[in-house]
């Protein structure tokens, strides 16, 4: 066993909490004897949302952290695997940890009870996915920006007019906060951002050991639907800032992985659904991805 471990993360409360989350994981199971936390500000953290969108949305959040491992202050780094850009530098090596918390997307208002009852209002979501989503499902909603921590996205509902908010119910879970969830969304209609509710950890991609003893601890269902679903993303060039979902779930045996794309605006949108043997995902997300490609989702992810 190694002694010590640097884990780097991002300084906001959730980051905090969840790289707190896998060092108490590495801990417990006896895979290294000490991990200090490194926590960082992070490009993604401190720029408007003009500039977020523009240079590479939630990957900006990975920057500052990946450098740590390069120069060496830090040994891995903890993210949530939706931040991870499906296509990832080949320096670099990512795994899931743990078991997938719960991928649903929800709904939080103080004045609905659900998000089928607003006609007519405003929702706020930082999400292309979520906005798309809302627009589309729901009906002559206008959506706002809203980024930033979720305490942060909280006060904004409670001091402005809006209507409710979406947010990731697994994010919500992990702060003890899920109490104030109005309504848990259906996960066929909100198909959730990819690796939603999946804890990874990055390294470098030269660190075999280090990925050997974290392999030890890999969720072998959670690592299969995560990769099915990055996969997929991947292969129709899409990014954390696109409107893309990827949801994939294990059954004994079997794996159904759903995908869904729509335009910016909400008017269109393609979904589609693929099963079969689990030990065949690879093969299973290419072929979906190659469907999507075959109905327009290129085009429509310019639009």
């Amino acid at each position: 066993m190694q002694g010590n471990i640097k884990l780097a993360t991002r300084k906001s409360p959730l980051a905090l909490r969840q790289a707190n989350l896998v060092k108490d994981n590495l801990l417990d199971n006896n895979i290294f004897s000490n991990v200090e936390i490194v926590a960082m500000s992070t490009s993604g953290d401190n720029v408007d949302q003009e500039t977020f969108k523009k240079n590479g949305g939630k990957g900006l959040f990975l920057k500052e952290l990946e450098n740590a491992l390069i120069r060496g202050e830090a040994d891995i780094a903890v993210h949530s695997m939706k931040d991870v850009p499906a296509k990832l530098d080949e320096n670099f090596l990512i795994t899931s940890i743990m078991k997938r918390e719960d991928p649903r997307d929800v709904f939080i208002s103080n004045s609905h009870k659900s998000i089928a009852q607003i006609s007519s209002g405003t929702i706020g979501s930082s999400s292309p996915r979520r906005q798309a989503m809302i627009k589309h499902f729901v009906g002559n909603i206008d959506v706002i920006g809203l980024r930033g921590n979720i305490n942060t996205r909280l006060k904004k509902l409670q001091d402005s007019k809006i209507d409710g908010i979406v947010l990731a119910k697994a994010g919500l879970q992990r702060m003890e906060m899920g109490n104030l969830i109005t309504e848990e969304l259906n996960i066929d209609t909100f198909v959730p951002s990819p690796g939603q509710g999946v804890l990874c950890i990055e390294c470098l991609n030269k660190n075999k050991k280090i990925i050997q003893k974290i392999n030890k601890l890999v969720h072998k269902n959670t690592e299969i639907c995560s990769r099915a679903e990055r996969i997929f993303t991947a292969e129709l060039d899409g990014d954390c800032m696109s409107p893309i979902g990827a949801y994939a779930e294990v059954k004994e045996n079997m794996i159904s992985i759903t995908g869904f794309v729509a335009s910016l605006d909400g008017t269109r949108y393609i979904k589609n659904k693929i099963e079969g043997k689990k030990e065949d995902y690879i093969n299973l997300s290419s072929k979906l991805s190659k469907i999507f490609l075959k109905m327009g989702s290129r085009g429509m992810l310019k639009c």
